[in-house]
């Protein structure tokens, strides 16, 4: 494994970490639906209380540990001595690249308007906005969605599984992790250069990712436990994404008083 693909797989972990990322996805409904209106799968997203959680602490002190070493002090730099404007170009960019397989997943999911509209997207900034260097889309009412194939498979109907801190990638499950596979694989035009270039852009890309979320470790550094910070972070965000934003209530194994004295660190 080359350094390059290193660094993006700590910028992979870390944007799913701070769990800052504002995109929704196609709204859906996964396996059966109980008395309160929410699929099952939906319900142990949040509810299921961590089987693996001695061995999830574990990964996610190294993953912090690598993010703190490697990959923070770059992207600091880079946001230092790199003007804003670049940035954003740079950033804009690599987003517009994406967008080829947030189109096949919202075809996936049965999505047609998402993936007329992803589409148009795509053909106007790639031409007006001089190859996806300026987001020209957004000003034409078609803003940037995000899709993933771990969401096309909660379309489908794939249960959640348990939760997952992965080495490198983070918070996860064992649906999303399927879906991450393929997405690391073939998540956009770079995936299919050959070339030296290609690990460049793949490095140009991580640093670019990393300094965006630079103002999310204050917020980390807050929590009295990142771990559970994180868990419950990603697990309502990956219910929104799922259900566009609008995910249904869910009646929980444990009270909310519960939660928060774990939260907390509360010995009570």
């Amino acid at each position: 494994m080359t350094t390059m693909q290193r660094l993006r797989f700590l910028a992979l972990f870390f944007l799913v970490s701070v769990l800052l990322s504002g995109c929704a996805s196609t709204s859906s409904k996964e396996g059966g639906i109980n008395s309160n209106g929410i699929s099952q799968s939906d319900a142990a997203l949040i509810s299921d209380r961590d089987p693996l959680e001695k061995m999830n602490r574990s990964v996610l002190k190294f993953n912090l540990k690598a993010d703190r070493y490697v990959l923070k002090p770059v992207a600091k730099t880079y946001k230092k001595v790199i003007p804003q404007p670049i940035r954003n170009g740079v950033r804009n960019f690599f987003s517009n690249l994406r967008e080829p397989i947030n189109i096949v997943n919202d075809l996936l999911q049965g999505n047609l308007a998402q993936a007329g509209r992803d589409t148009g997207r795509f053909v106007i900034n790639t031409t007006f906005g001089f190859f996806g260097l300026n987001d020209v889309a957004k000003y034409m009412n078609l803003p940037r969605n995000k899709e993933d194939f771990g969401q096309t498979l909660a379309v489908w109907g794939v249960p959640a599984g348990p939760y997952l801190v992965l080495p490198f990638f983070g918070p996860s499950n064992l649906r999303d992790t399927t879906g991450l596979l393929s997405e690391f694989k073939y998540g956009d035009a770079i995936s299919f250069i050959e070339s030296p270039e290609s690990a460049y852009l793949r490095g140009l890309r991580l640093v670019s990712q990393r300094s965006g979320f630079l103002g999310a470790d204050d917020i980390l550094d807050l929590q009295p436990d990142k771990y559970l910070f994180i868990r419950e972070g990603y697990r309502h965000q990956r219910l929104s994404q799922i259900h566009n934003g609008n995910p249904p209530k869910v009646e929980e194994d444990v009270s909310e008083d519960e939660l928060l004295d774990e939260l907390l660190g509360s010995d009570t």
